[in-house]
């Protein structure tokens, strides 16, 4: 069959599904079909170059290779309050909480058309055909997570990002927020060290931050990165501050660089107890 072939099919295709959706749903459930559909981007091979180590972990999830299914259903087990905070997800949030906002006033014999944000029950954006889920929990006692070796009373922010549910992960991020310039530094020497697996750093932005504890370790808006780069893997360490408002911010970040595409990968290079055989 040629691409023309295939071409003309897939349209074909597309148009018999709208057709049955005009038909099932009216016009208005063809425009929220077409608004909420999955549309992902073309995503890139990886490249030749050395891979990173298989098992590298950050928090047990691992890039290729943990599902959504899996991360959900693991931070509930843990007892972490996560949710979707993508366009998608806080979109589907914001009618579910106008609809409730809605059920209530009828209920209490009020106008509905009267609630505010009722409009929202209904809208739907074009936004939300990116399938993206961005998996955040904030604030949480980072020490639940098992094979981990947080200090106890650890706390932070996890991000888990997925390019659709369907897909493995893509990236995932710990941030920790700290007041103290030495509690930072002691966090950033703990986070170094967990990633120090994976060979020499590739590069390094900002340079050592000053120990001499008499003196500031971070000055504030100077970045201090450092990044392990592969083919198909990237892990980075970075420590900013950010001034008295939110601190300085320590993160370890583990994915697949933007925009190649999500594969388990190939190597077993180093075994660590933090990374469970599939995911968490």
């Amino acid at each position: 069959m040629t691409r023309s072939t295939t071409k003309k099919y897939g349209i074909r295709g597309a148009i018999v599904v709208a057709s049955l959706v005009v038909l099932a749903f009216g016009s208005r459930g063809v425009s929220i079909w077409n608004k909420t559909r999955d549309v992902l981007p073309t995503f890139s091979p990886v490249p030749s170059g050395p891979l990173a180590p298989a098992d590298f972990s950050v928090l047990g999830l691992r890039p290729g290779v943990s599902t959504f299914a899996e991360v959900s259903s693991f931070t509930t087990s843990l007892g972490l309050p996560c949710r979707d905070s993508s366009m998608r997800g806080l979109m589907r949030q914001g009618r579910a909480a106008a609809q409730a906002n809605i059920e209530a006033a009828t209920a209490r014999g009020d106008d509905p058309d009267a609630v505010s944000g009722a409009s929202r029950a209904g809208y739907y954006s074009k936004k939300e055909q990116n399938p993206q889920v961005q998996w955040s929990c904030e604030d949480v006692d980072l020490t639940v997570f098992p094979g981990t070796t947080w200090p106890a009373g650890t706390r932070g922010d996890v991000m888990v990002v997925f390019d659709s549910q369907a897909l493995p992960l893509r990236y995932v991020m710990v941030s920790r927020h700290f007041t103290s310039q030495q509690a930072a530094l002691a966090a950033r020497q703990q986070s170094l060290a967990r990633f120090a697996v994976l060979g020499p750093p590739t590069s390094t932005i900002g340079g050592e931050p000053n120990a001499d504890p008499s003196r500031k370790a971070f000055e504030r808006r100077r970045p201090f990165q450092t990044e392990w780069l592969f083919a198909d893997r990237k892990g980075t360490v970075s420590t900013m501050n950010f001034g008295p408002a939110k601190g300085i911010i320590v993160k370890e970040i583990h994915e697949v660089p933007w925009p190649i595409v999500v594969a388990a990968p190939t190597t077993t290079a180093l075994t660590t107890t933090a990374a469970p055989g599939r995911g968490p």
